[in-house]
């Protein structure tokens, strides 16, 4: 395939994803046609079914791009966040790269778990994540470190950047240093042996 032709083809993919994401954040739904794609787009029908063959396929672009996109930028990828991560960079680079992704970031974060699918990437970074937050608490039993840390997980993932930056308007920043602070708060709280009262009866 001649160079001009890889850079159509890729060109006019990003325009698809870029459609993709912009219908998304102004219905705030996915009820949307694939011909809308194509017409925002300004590509053929066809085209979008020879990149993305189904609904399915278009929806996953959206984060497949994203995480390309994000990694291109510096933000973490799931083979970054072994348990020698520093945390504070890592959610930096992760919250920067998503406010400087937009659009894109923002119909990502707006997609229902349904349509998100089961994505192996994100299962490995959750993990990956849950397991260094749980090792900051060495001093506190599995049972206690481990829903501690799925519930800071939670907060610093995308879907919450996006909540906390354009619902209720907090900067980037802030809620970066927020969600830092607050995993050194419960983390710290959790090793003096201050935790949840049913977890402390587990």
């Amino acid at each position: 395939m001649s160079g001009i032709r890889e850079r159509h083809l890729a060109s006019s993919r990003q325009a698809i994803v870029e459609a993709t994401a912009a219908l998304v954040n102004e219905r705030r739904h996915l009820d949307f046609s694939t011909k809308e794609v194509a017409e925002r787009a300004g590509v053929s029908l066809r085209t979008v079914y020879n990149h993305f063959p189904d609904r399915a396929d278009l929806l996953d672009a959206l984060g497949r791009t994203f995480d390309e996109q994000s990694s291109a930028m510096g933000g973490p990828q799931a083979a970054d966040l072994g348990t020698s991560i520093d945390l504070s960079s890592a959610i930096r680079a992760s919250n920067r790269a998503a406010e400087a992704l937009g659009g894109l970031s923002e119909a990502l974060a707006q997609l229902p778990l349904a349509d998100i699918g089961r994505d192996e990437a994100r299962v490995e970074r959750t993990k990956l994540l849950v397991d260094h937050i749980a090792s900051l608490m060495p001093a506190t039993p599995t049972e206690v470190a481990e829903p501690v840390a799925i519930v800071l997980r939670h907060l610093l993932s995308h879907r919450s950047w996006f909540w906390l930056t354009r619902e209720y308007g907090l900067t980037t920043d802030d809620v970066t240093d927020l969600v830092l602070w607050t995993i050194e708060v419960l983390t710290a709280a959790a090793e003096s042996g201050h935790r949840p009262n049913r977890l402390e009866a587990t």
